[in-house]
């Protein structure tokens, strides 16, 4: 490709986007939905994540305490806090799944391969998504063992 001599860089950049930097899709419907998706979930996954980090890591070890059945159940006990994991777990999973599916539409050639991968990996996530939710909702410290390595 030649290059006018008067194009900067960006402009290059902006009409010859890599692979990963995927322009906006130009038809209102699934695509750009799952665009926006992408870009607004990694938004508010970076902040949850950090504030998860920040106050199971950070606060827990300034106060002195640490990270065992009790604090967790302690955690558990208020409504918020469920509510947080369980939108954590969510979009995570979505957008991490999201980001398989298209790495697998870039990199399989093959159509039925493709779909049976894609087909795979939604039930894989939607398990993992069933028993994540299922530990974050039907938790109860009441009737819970405190067992094993973190108790």
């Amino acid at each position: 490709m030649t290059v006018p001599a008067r194009a900067s860089a960006r402009t290059i950049y902006r009409r010859n986007p890599s692979r990963a930097a995927r322009p906006r899709p130009e038809e209102p419907g699934r695509d750009r939905f799952w665009w926006y998706f992408m870009r607004i979930s990694g938004l508010v996954l970076v902040l949850m994540a950090l504030g998860h980090m920040f106050i199971m890591h950070v606060l827990v070890q300034l106060r002195g305490e640490e990270i065992n059945f009790a604090f967790v159940t302690s955690r558990w006990g208020t409504p918020f806090w469920r509510i947080y994991d369980a939108v954590l777990l969510l979009l995570a999973m979505t957008h991490g799944v999201n980001g398989a599916r298209i790495v697998i539409g870039d990199y399989v050639a093959n159509r039925t391969a493709r779909s049976l991968l894609i087909l795979l990996l939604v039930i894989v996530t939607a398990l993992w998504i069933l028993l994540g939710l299922l530990v974050v909702v039907f938790f109860n410290p009441d009737t819970a063992p405190s067992v094993g390595p973190f108790s």
